[in-house]
């Protein structure tokens, strides 16, 4: 199998900064977020990083992917073997990656203990050889595309990127398929420039399960940034006076209801759509999900950017020295931008991405009706939908804006 020599290079570098990180994890400081590597490189780099990366440029994720490497490795053996996977349950779908991401996302946000080295290094090696057992039992591109949630994120966010990946095939073109990508030849790939949002509509169907893990993610962004607010701090204070696990209690709760309440508003919206266009509310629900993509990918980049940019200056430094024995000299991260531009950016791109949206979302209607009066009035709870998911976003970075200033 012919593989790009950049993605092999990708893969050792990730590879390596990986390996630094459990390395700093293990032996470096217990206790400090910016001078061990492990929670730096994880928090900010893979987890903020993959998820902006793959919205606003393109999926890189699926080719220097330590652990999917790995996975692949594995398979290949274990095919040699005659090893026999088991079949994946179509109806599973990518839950398991909702479900990875709620955990994750509540590890990062609510437990005090999230940002501990140690900590942080149990879980990951779990989630690693979990990964493992999950692609030997079932193949190795069937979990990675259901169950590796760094995977799914880099897919789903990657339908709005403009950078496009496709095969050429002597029966057209295959688009968006990493796993036909990879395992085609060097001559039959191809990567080309597209609108944002194009993907939408030109990649296959999400899997079931698809338009849950987008809402979950915009959901869980929210609640950051709920939970970061003064707001949200007051409400502990009163109902917990000084008890951290009462603040973990309020956490947990605060994040149930917002991403519950996220998830109940886009059924009770697909159910109503329902009425008006053929089909269960499972199969409009599967319609319309990918069209609140980039709602998602860009308010997760609105959100997090200047997080990612300014804590990410620190991790050449915190690599270069996991177990701080003094090796780089301690520097700070550089901030040129001030709140009001970084508001500005942030409105910028939300409402742009709620612009594709609509528009995207126009055309699953035309499809579903093949009459713009029809496609209007069917589309209008999403659009109410969007708009409410739009501002309940603004109106946290506005929460943000108001403490800076």
């Amino acid at each position: 199998m012919s593989r790009l020599h950049l993605g092999a290079i990708g893969t050792v570098l990730a590879t390596l900064v990986l390996a630094d990180a459990f390395l700093g994890g293990w032996w470096g400081d217990p206790v400090s977020f910016t001078a061990n590597p492990l929670p730096l490189v994880f928090w900010v780099d893979f987890w903020v990083g993959v998820g902006i990366v793959s919205g606003l440029v393109a999926n890189v994720w699926d080719f220097i992917s330590p652990v999917n490497w790995a996975g692949r490795a594995l398979d290949r053996a274990l095919a040699r073997r005659d090893f026999a996977v088991r079949a994946y349950p179509d109806w599973l779908g990518v839950w398991p990656s909702v479900v990875l991401l709620l955990v994750f996302s509540w590890m990062e946000l609510v437990w005090q203990k999230g940002d501990r080295p140690h900590d942080l290094l149990v879980v990951l090696a779990v989630y690693i050889v979990g990964q493992l057992a999950g692609m030997a039992l079932f193949g190795a591109e069937t979990w990675i595309a259901r169950a590796e949630l760094f995977t799914v994120l880099a897919r789903t966010f990657s339908r709005f990127a403009p950078v496009e990946y496709f095969v050429r095939t002597e029966d057209g073109e295959v688009i968006g398929d990493p796993e036909a990508w990879i395992a085609a030849d060097r001559q039959e790939r191809g990567v080309r420039l597209r609108p944002y949002g194009a993907g939408i509509r030109r990649e296959p169907p999400l899997l079931p399960g698809g338009g849950a893990f987008v809402v979950a993610t915009l959901a869980t962004v929210v609640f950051d940034g709920y939970h970061s607010s003064k707001t949200y701090a007051t409400l502990v204070a009163r109902i917990f006076p000084g008890e951290q696990a009462g603040s973990e209690s309020v956490g947990t709760l605060a994040m149930i209801v917002i991403v519950g309440g996220f998830l109940l508003a886009f059924i009770a919206v697909s159910a109503l759509v329902s009425v008006f266009e053929e089909g269960s509310v499972s199969r409009t629900a599967e319609r319309y999900a990918p069209t609140l993509i980039p709602i998602a990918a860009v308010y997760f980049a609105a959100h997090y950017f200047l997080y990612w940019g300014y804590l990410g200056q620190l991790t050449p430094g915190t690599l270069a020295d996991p177990l701080e024995r003094e090796w780089v000299h301690d520097y700070g991260p550089w901030q040129p931008l001030s709140g009001a531009a970084v508001w500005w950016i942030q409105v910028v791109l939300i409402v742009f991405g709620h612009i594709v949206a609509v528009v995207e979302a126009h055309r699953v209607s035309l499809r579903a009706q093949h009459r713009s009066r029809d496609a209007l009035v069917a589309q209008i709870p999403f659009v109410i939908l969007m708009v409410a998911y739009t501002f309940s976003g603004l109106w946290v970075l506005g929460q943000s804006l108001r403490e800076v200033s």
